[in-house]
C-alpha cells in the first residue's frame, strides 16, 4: 500500500507540476496580450485623436478653398473689367491720334477761299483773317506726343494686367489642386 500510495503522490505531483507549468506558460501569455492589447489601445486613441485634427485641417482647408475661389473670382472679374477698359482706352485714343493726324495733314495743305466785299474793302477793315487756317501744326506735335504717352500707358495697363491675371490664376490652380489632393 504504501507503494501504492508513493505511486499516486508522485503522480499527482508530477500532475501538480504540470498544471503550475502550463498555468504559468498561460499567465505569460495572458501578460503579453495584455501588455500588446493596451499598446492597441494607446494606438487607436492616437489615431483617433489624430484623425480628429487631421479632420479639422481638412474642414479648414476646405474654408479656405473656398475663400480663396471666391476672391480669386472677384480678382477675376477686376481684372478682365480693366483689360477690357484699358482695350477700349486704348483703341479710342488710337482713333483719336488718326483723326488729329488727319486734321492737322489737311489743315497744313488748306487754301483759302475767300469772298471780297466791297464794303469791307471801302472800310478797310478784313475782319481779321489772313490766309487759311493751317491749325497750330507745332501744337499739334505736343498734343499727339501727349496722346501717344497716354496710349502706350493703357497698352502697359493691358500687358500687366494680363500678366497678373495669368500669375494669379496659376497660383490659384496650384493652390486649388494641392487643397483637393
Amino acid at each position: 500500500e504504501s507503494t501504492s500510495e508513493a505511486t499516486k503522490k508522485g503522480f499527482c505531483d508530477e500532475e501538480v507540476g504540470k498544471a503550475e507549468k502550463d498555468r504559468d506558460f498561460r499567465l505569460q501569455d495572458t501578460n503579453k496580450l495584455d501588455v500588446e492589447l493596451k499598446a492597441l489601445n494607446l494606438k487607436a486613441e492616437e489615431l483617433a485623436e489624430e484623425a480628429r485634427i487631421l479632420g479639422d485641417a481638412v474642414s479648414g482647408l476646405r474654408d479656405d478653398l473656398s475663400m480663396a475661389t471666391d476672391e480669386r473670382g472677384e480678382e477675376k472679374d477686376e481684372n478682365t473689367k480693366t483689360m477690357k477698359l484699358s482695350k477700349e482706352g486704348y483703341l479710342a485714343v488710337k482713333q483719336a491720334i488718326a483723326i488729329l493726324k488727319t486734321f492737322y495733314a489737311r489743315a497744313g495743305r488748306a487754301k483759302v477761299f475767300m469772298q471780297f466785299s466791297p464794303i469791307d474793302e471801302a472800310a478797310g477793315s478784313d475782319a481779321g483773317f489772313e490766309g487759311a487756317y493751317k491749325g497750330k501744326q507745332e501744337r499739334s506735335k505736343g498734343i499727339i506726343g501727349m496722346l501717344e504717352v497716354i496710349i502706350s500707358d493703357f497698352d502697359r495697363t493691358n500687358r500687366k494686367t494680363e500678366e497678373a491675371e495669368a500669375n494669379s490664376h496659376a497660383e490659384f490652380t496650384e493652390f486649388d489642386r494641392t487643397a483637393r489632393s
